[in-house]
C-alpha cells in the first residue's frame, strides 16, 4: 500500500504547497477519456482527464475516486496510482496532482458534471487541446504501457514481495559486553534495543526512537558514534511459520554505555522485563540457536568494520559463524592448545586451535589464519568433518581436519593462550578437554590429506 501522507510530507519539504488528483481512464483500444470544461468554468473550452482538488483530510486515493465519479459518473473502478505533475496554479502557488489510471470497456457510458459540457475518448497521438502538463501525462503514459509487461508503479506494488523493515542498536558496555533485553511477551527472547519501521521513518530513526520508548534513553545524544549512523549490517530473515512475511533488518553502532548511563536505563515494563549486558560467549547460554547465530553474525560484521549483508537461514555454504581446526602431525599426534582462563570459550582448557570467522571468510580461510594466528603455522589440504550435535559446545561451527608435515619447534605461540603442545592421540582425552574431543578423535584414525611444512 503506498502511504500517500508520506509523499505529500515529502513534497512540503520540497516546497508545494496544494495538493490535486488525476485520473486517467482508458479503454480497451487504448483511448483515453477527456472532458471539455463549460463556458461558465475556469479555462471554458480546455479538454482534460478528470480530476481536482483534493478535500481537507482526504485520502488522495479515496479524492482521486471521488472527483472521477463527480465528474464522470464512473465509480467501483480499481485505480492504480501512476506518477505526479507539477504544475504552478492560476494564483501562483505550486501544486502537486497525483495521477491515477484505470481501464474501461470501449463504450462505457459517461456522465458529465455541470462543470463540464463534452467528452471524446481521443488517441493519445491525437490529443484535443489540452495543457502541456497533461499532454505530457498522457504521452509518458501510452509509451510504457507500450512496453511489454509494463504496468503502473500503483499496480506493480501489488504484485511484489514488500518485507517488514526495522531497525535496532547494538549497544556494548566498557568491557565490550553486548546489551540484550529480555522480551516480556516472551520470556526466551532477548533484542537488540530497536523496532519496526513506523510510517514515515527511516529505519536509522526507528532504532533511535524505539530505543528512547525501550531504554529511556536518547542513544545519539548519549553517545556521539550513534549520530554517524554507522551500519553495522543488513539482515534478510525469509518468512516462515512463526512470522509469514519476510523481515529486512538494518542494525546500526549503538556506541558504549557507561555505568553512569546504564544507571539510568528504564525499562518499558509492557515490552521488556530486564536488560544485561554478556559477553558474546556467555549469550549462547541464553538463547536459541537461530538467535545466538543472528547475534554471531551481527558481532561479524562490527568487528570488520564495514556493513555486511547477511541472510537467514544462511545459505548453504554460509552457515557457519567459527572453525575448529584438527592439525596432525604424520606420527599421529594432535595439535592442542592451552586456552586463557579469562572470559571466552572453554578457558583453562586444552583445545584445538579455532575461533570466529572473519568479515565474509569461508571456513578454508578461517581455518587457516586462526592457526596461523594462534600456532604461527601455514596449513593446507583441510577437509571438513562432520559435525556434532550443538549440546556438544559447537555451536555454529564448521569443524576442518588437515596433516601437518612440520617439526614441533616451529610451532610460535600467538596472542592468545598459554602454551601449544602436539599430543599423543591416546593422551588427549587424559588433558582438561572440551567433550567434544570424544566425538571427533575417532574421526582422526587413518587420515592423512597432504600438508605443507612451516
Amino acid at each position: 500500500m503506498i502511504d500517500f501522507e508520506v509523499l505529500a510530507a515529502s513534497a512540503r519539504h520540497e516546497g508545494i504547497e496544494h495538493f490535486g488528483v488525476g485520473v486517467v481512464v482508458r479503454d480497451r483500444s487504448g483511448r483515453v477519456l477527456l472532458i471539455r470544461r463549460a463556458a461558465h468554468d475556469d479555462l471554458p473550452g480546455l479538454w482534460e482527464y478528470p480530476g481536482g482538488g483534493r478535500e481537507d483530510g482526504e485520502a488522495v486515493d479515496a479524492g482521486a475516486a471521488r472527483e472521477l465519479a463527480e465528474e464522470t459518473g464512473l465509480t467501483g473502478l480499481q485505480l492504480e496510482y501512476a506518477r505526479t505533475l507539477d504544475y504552478i496554479n492560476q494564483s501562483g502557488r505550486r501544486v502537486r496532482q497525483f495521477v491515477f489510471t484505470t481501464v474501461v470497456e470501449d463504450g462505457t457510458a459517461v456522465v458529465l458534471s455541470d462543470d463540464h459540457d463534452g467528452q471524446q475518448w481521443a488517441r493519445p497521438d491525437a490529443l484535443p487541446q489540452t495543457g502541456d502538463g497533461q499532454r505530457q501525462v498522457i504521452t509518458w503514459l501510452a509509451e510504457r504501457l507500450a512496453a511489454p509487461g509494463w504496468r503502473p508503479v500503483g499496480g506493480h506494488l501489488t504484485t511484489i514481495a514488500r518485507p517488514a523493515t526495522y531497525g535496532s542498536f547494538l549497544v556494548t558496555d566498557p568491557a565490550g559486553r553486548i546489551l540484550g533485553l529480555r522480551s516480556a511477551t516472551d520470556p526466551d527472547i532477548w533484542d537488540f534495543p530497536g523496532g519496526m519501521v513506523e510510517k514515515g521513518e527511516s529505519p536509522f530513526e526507528a532504532a533511535v526512537r524505539e530505543a528512547r520508548e525501550e531504554l529511556g534513553l536518547d542513544l545519539p545524544a548519549e553517545n556521539p558514534r550513534a549520530l554517524r549512523r554507522r551500519l553495522v549490517a543488513v539482515i534478510h530473515t525469509q518468512a516462515d511459520a512463526d512470522y509469514p512475511v519476510p523481515v529486512v533488518g538494518h542494525v546500526f553502532d549503538g556506541g558504549t554505555l557507561t555505568a553512569e548511563q546504564q544507571a539510568r536505563i528504564r525499562l518499558d515494563p509492557a515490552e521488556h522485563t530486564e536488560f544485561r549486558f554478556e559477553t558474546a560467549h556467555d549469550w549462547r547460554h541464553h538463547m536459541g540457536l537461530g538467535h545466538y547465530q543472528r547475534l554471531r553474525q551481527v558481532l561479524r560484521a562490527h568487528r570488520c568494520a564495514r556493513p555486511l549483508y547477511l541472510e537467514r537461514p544462511a545459505p548453504l555454504g554460509d552457515d557457519f559463524e567459527g572453525v575448529l581446526v584438527l592439525v596432525t602431525d604424520p606420527a599421529g599426534r594432535l595439535l592442542m592448545h592451552l586456552r586463557d582462563t579469562g572470559p571466552g570459550p572453554w578457558p583453562g582448557y586444552w583445545t584445538p586451535p579455532g575461533g570466529w570467522r572473519e568479515g565474509d571468510e569461508s571456513a578454508e580461510e578461517a581455518a587457516v589464519r586462526e592457526v596461523r594466528e594462534e600456532a604461527g603455522i601455514e596449513i593446507t589440504g583441510l577437509r571438513t568433518l562432520p559435525a556434532p550435535h550443538p549440546d556438544h559446545g559447537l555451536p555454529l561451527t564448521r569443524v576442518l581436519h588437515t596433516v601437518w608435515n612440520g617439526s614441533e619447534k616451529d610451532l610460535q605461540l600467538g596472542d592468545e593462550g598459554q602454551a601449544l603442545r602436539l599430543v599423543p592421540m591416546d593422551e588427549v582425552l587424559g588433558l582438561h578437554v572440551p567433550p567434544y574431543l570424544q566425538h571427533y578423535l575417532p574421526l582422526l584414525t587413518g587420515s592423512r590429506p597432504e600438508g605443507v611444512r612451516s
